[in-house]
């Protein structure tokens, strides 16, 4: 196993940058697959997918999906993990704010 460190600077899309990493470490390497074991740092805006928390078309009613909120405030990076392979990625996020 082999570990790759890499900074983001301010004003990087997270995902897009951890893409491109994932990308290039697998292209490079000829690994099959690749994961985060952590990450620190801060975001000045997120959107994140709220899983098992439906969404709901203006009546209140329940459509197919989960959730989508964008929020713009500054948040704390507390807890990054995921997996990439050459097709995909799955990530988590735990993010805390002023008040935690």
């Amino acid at each position: 196993m082999t570990a790759h460190c890499f900074r983001l600077h301010p004003g990087d899309k997270l995902m897009p940058s951890l893409k491109q990493a994932a990308t290039i470490i697998l292209s490079r390497s000829g690994c099959q697959a690749a994961f985060i074991v952590t990450a620190v740092g801060s975001l000045q805006s997120s959107t994140i997918r709220l899983a098992n928390a439906s969404r709901t078309d203006v009546d209140g009613d329940k459509t197919s999906g989960n959730d989508i909120i964008t929020y713009n405030q500054r948040f704390e990076v507390v807890s990054l993990v995921g997996t990439f392979s050459r097709d995909a990625c799955h990530v988590h996020i735990s993010l805390s704010d002023a008040k935690g």
